[in-house]
């Protein structure tokens, strides 16, 4: 009985585990340049999410809490010398609903010449 118990336990933790990595929301960013970068920073509504030494060509993933509210996400590309070489803003739509914004993916990607494009899903 205990090892059932036991079981059920783990199979719900690593159910949780794999459901927060597919379900929560997330910043993709893609290097498609041949530049190095030193940061790249992003306010969000409710907290700021930072990716450090972008490397040529590499993808990377932050997950963030759920906003939960309407607002502006702003960002910032640092050159490898510290230089700000690119900075925008976006509007950021989410829902007050714990739900709404599940799955969400905030897709930028750095082409040549510092040119930055931003999709979502």
């Amino acid at each position: 009985m205990k090892r059932k118990i036991a079981f059920t336990l783990c199979l719900l933790i690593m159910m949780s585990a794999i459901a927060y990595h597919f379900l929560s929301p997330k910043v993709v960013l893609e290097n498609r340049s041949d530049k190095r970068y030193s940061a790249l920073n992003f306010s969000l509504p409710s907290s700021k999410v930072s990716f450090s030494s972008i490397t040529p060509r590499s993808r990377q993933t932050i997950y963030f809490s759920p906003q939960k509210q309407l607002g502006v996400i702003t960002y910032r590309l640092y050159s490898d010398s510290g230089d700000v070489v690119a900075q925008g803003q976006l509007s950021y739509i989410g829902d007050e609903s714990p739900l709404a914004e599940l799955g969400n993916t905030l897709s930028f990607i750095i082409n040549e010449n510092y040119e930055i494009s931003f999709t979502t899903d």
